[in-house]
């Protein structure tokens, strides 16, 4: 079972409170909660904060949840680069503004979701 939507994000925030804000615009926008699991400044571009958040999906089987996770993902931005689908059912897609992208939650400059069955 597809459980949940792992992000890795890049937001230009000042601080914590700042990264909270953009992550809260971000879950309204998904219509589903989005819980931080880890933030620290971007070692490349320390104004950036990096960020890995999780949200549920709960989708049985692979079609399922890939269609879930792109509707959510095309609320956030457009477009996304899709990755090839692993062998077990695993998929990822990025956003970034340096490619074009463009998101609809003001502060985040690059996002990657990936979803896998495996725990």
């Amino acid at each position: 079972m597809f459980e949940t939507i792992r992000w890795r994000c890049h937001v230009r925030a000042n601080d914590r409170r700042g990264v909270e804000r953009v992550v809260g615009r971000l879950a309204a926008r998904l219509d589903r909660p989005m819980q931080i699991e880890a933030y620290e400044r971007y070692w490349k571009y320390p104004e950036l904060a990096e960020l890995r958040l999780i949200s549920p999906l709960e989708s049985v089987s692979a079609d399922a949840a890939l269609l879930a996770v792109l509707r959510s993902a095309w609320r956030i931005a457009t477009p996304w680069a899709l990755g090839a689908p692993g062998s077990d059912g695993e998929f990822d897609g990025v956003a970034s503004v340096n490619s074009g992208s463009r998101f609809t939650v003001a502060g985040v400059e690059w996002m990657e979701f990936y979803v896998t069955d495996r725990r």
